[in-house]
């Protein structure tokens, strides 16, 4: 039975509803994905910006929300990797992830749309999916 035959019915697939994390290191990557997969959700890793932006034009993935380490050693900045995300899906939930001072120029979130939440290193898991919940939950673009 050929499935491709007109009036044969097939089966469609569905994405994968997935978490996106841009993160370099591997370590903190892989703790990461494991908060989250502890938590219910599906992960998908990306190493680097470029990779992030592939990653999300994936039509078996939705991501549902970006965690993105905002000092990426890549040519695709993360301010970049944000808005690229945002061009796929506006309103796409982001946790910025930081060593930075929230004090810091580097750290000024501002103009990247909304909604977008800062995380401050080191990472405490329980703040990560406090976090995650807030920015994936609102509605005004503020978390």
């Amino acid at each position: 039975m050929n499935i491709n035959q007109p009036g044969v019915p097939h089966l469609v697939e569905m994405p994968r509803h997935v978490i996106l994390v841009v993160e370099y290191d591997a370590m903190l990557a892989l703790d990461l994905e494991q908060t989250l997969a502890g938590a219910g959700h599906e992960v998908v890793r990306a190493a680097d910006g470029h990779s992030a932006v592939i990653k999300a034009a994936d039509p078996a993935v939705s991501v549902l929300a970006a965690i993105v380490n905002l000092n990426l050693p890549d040519r695709v900045t993360a301010r970049e990797v944000i808005g690229r995300l945002r061009a796929q899906r506006p309103g796409l939930p982001i946790v910025v992830v930081t060593g930075y001072s929230p004090l810091a120029s580097q750290a000024d979130l501002r103009g990247l749309g909304g909604p977008t939440v800062r995380l401050q290193q080191p990472i405490d898991p329980e703040r990560l999916l406090q976090r995650l919940k807030e920015t994936m939950m609102s509605v005004t673009g503020v978390a």
